[in-house]
């Protein structure tokens, strides 16, 4: 199967409280807010290009992400739903690219491009513990 420049696959998603930016602080001295934290949008960003590679993947592959250069625009509240949509917009390479945009009930929160490539998981598998022996 090949990725047609255009396709589009989205993710509706509630924001729940574990995905807040208070519950993301490494101290207490962080003081982040009660809102949707930047690092959960670009996870449902990720997640919605993942979903559309999904048919391409052979047995034992996975997708991962490679690059990540995204705006967070604007503050979601718990309980309000995000809708990611991507928008797969070519290759370079080896490498498939995304155009990805966040909804939410009052508009655009977040926008941004997303690279990800297909490997083998044994092979990403062996390599991350390869990393260690050193």
């Amino acid at each position: 199967m090949i990725l047609e420049v255009g396709t589009k696959a989205n993710i509706e998603y509630k924001v729940l409280k574990k995905d807040l930016a208070a519950n993301l602080e490494i101290s207490k001295d962080d003081g982040f807010p009660e809102v949707f934290a930047t690092a959960r949008m670009v996870a449902l960003m990720e997640c919605s290009a993942a979903k559309m590679m999904i048919p391409l993947l052979k047995e034992g592959e996975l997708s991962v992400g490679v690059e990540v250069d995204i705006k967070h625009l604007a503050p979601t509240l718990e309980n309000d739903i995000a809708i990611s949509t991507a928008t797969f917009i070519g290759m370079e390479g080896k490498l498939y690219k995304f155009e990805i945009e966040v909804i939410d009930s009052g508009g655009i929160c977040g926008i941004g491009t997303h690279t990800r490539a297909i490997v083998s998981n044994e092979r990403l598998m062996t390599g991350a513990k390869k990393r260690l022996e050193k």
